[in-house]
């Protein structure tokens, strides 16, 4: 009696199963709506472009002999009389300097890291949690490439390596270690040659040491003039620097910076945006100054201020930049299938054999199509629902919902 029941069971379970099988078969065999997948999609607004920073540059000349070493980084801010720059009759002499001067660095780190006064004043485990942090921060400056905080950051964590040693026990000192560096010291000295001449500062500003054409031809002065063709032109670098031209000096921090540009509404006159470049995360504000459309292939020439400086904005007349918008991420809803119940905007979607009206809620609108917040909410669109994409009738619409209510196409 028992196995006959399960039997029974067994059988009715078939049946069913089949039944339903049989109907998912059928229906997606006749199921000839035109429908969407509702997928989830990310939108990117960035705007990139290529960049002239414009400021007002003086040229500076040097009509002698030899090799310069330039004494600052690009961008430095150098007084009056402060010499910028010596020259020496060749290139070795230069790289002679600066093996001698790298060796006085090693020597002073040394020599730092074994003071009696700073030893005991530290501790082994503080000393190994500053070297576990300074080696995230080089790793940090790398990807920014940010190579002047790479040195100064690569000199501080070979201090706290050498202090480290000390305090662990692995090195008694470093007297024969000084000693070593410091007798290779003088006997580069002895073959090193002094600098021939030295170029100085004709007034206060920021040196760069460089000089592409344009020091005459782009300048805050003429911002107002600047046409597509100036722009362009600095683009491809169509210019020749002075033959004797060995950098430049400019007194404001600040600058323009211009570009063509897709328009587009929120690059306006006034406006205040974000902006960053390809070779550095630093993020700069910047204000635009003016934005005219130019052609007839929707560009403008847009201009922009910018109260900043930094080795990254002086390392080049052009850049690729890119204008920082919001990321917006949601179901992407096709604008024709969108529909209105009563006071609701939503979509119609298929489920099973039934059509169903779920709500949508926009976060951001394209040209022909939306995103819709993605959620959990039963009655909004949900991830993977399929969006019927013509027009629901009145009757299949009551059908739907159980009740008479008007739509329109929206």
């Amino acid at each position: 009696m028992k196995s006959l029941t399960v039997k029974i069971i067994t059988g009715l379970l078939s049946v069913f199963l089949l039944t339903t099988i049989g109907n998912q078969i059928y229906y997606r065999l006749h199921d000839r709506h035109d429908t969407e997948e509702a997928v989830l999609v990310t939108i990117n607004e960035d705007i990139p472009f290529k960049g002239v920073i414009i400021r007002d540059e003086k040229v500076i000349t040097y009509d002698g002999s030899g090799v310069l070493d330039y004494a600052y980084p690009d961008g430095s801010k150098v007084s009056v009389g402060n010499t910028i720059a010596e020259v020496y009759p060749s290139e070795d002499d230069i790289l002679l300097n600066d093996r001698i001067s790298k060796i006085e660095d090693q020597i002073s780190a040394l020599q730092q890291a074994q003071e009696p006064g700073l030893l005991t004043s530290v501790q082994s485990e503080t000393v190994r949690t500053g070297i576990d942090q300074k080696y995230k921060d080089l790793l940090a400056s790398v990807s920014k490439e940010d190579y002047a905080d790479v040195r100064s950051t690569k000199d501080s964590l070979a201090l706290s390596m050498n202090i480290y040693s000390i305090v662990t026990g692995a090195d008694e000192n470093y007297d024969d270690a000084i000693k070593r560096l410091t007798e290779r010291k003088n006997q580069l000295k002895k073959e090193a040659v002094k600098a021939s001449g030295v170029i100085t500062a004709g007034e206060t500003g920021y040196f760069v040491s460089y000089s592409d054409g344009f020091e005459d031809k782009l300048s805050k002065s003429k911002i107002s003039e600047l046409t597509e063709k100036d722009i362009k032109n600095a683009i491809k670098g169509k210019a020749e620097p002075k033959s004797n031209a060995i950098g430049k000096m400019f007194t404001d921090y600040s600058c323009y910076i211009a570009g063509i540009i897709d328009t587009d509404k929120r690059i306006s006159e006034g406006a205040v945006l974000s902006m960053t470049t390809n070779s550095s995360k630093n993020v700069y504000d910047v204000k635009v100054v003016s934005s005219k459309t130019i052609g007839e292939d929707g560009k403008s020439l847009v201009i922009f201020s910018c109260n900043r400086l930094d080795e990254t904005l002086v390392e080049s007349r052009v850049k690729s930049f890119k204008l920082i918008f919001d990321e917006y991420q949601g179901i992407k809803v096709p604008r024709d299938a969108i529909r209105f119940r009563d006071n609701d905007k939503g979509v119609y979607v298929i489920l099973g054999k039934d059509i169903t009206f779920k709500k949508i809620d926009v976060i951001y609108e394209g040209d022909d199509f939306v995103l819709s917040k993605n959620t959990a909410e039963e009655d909004n669109l949900l991830l993977y629902d399929q969006i019927l994409l013509e027009v629901v009738t009145s009757d299949s619409a009551e059908q739907a919902s159980g009740a008479g209510s008007s739509e329109k196409s929206g």
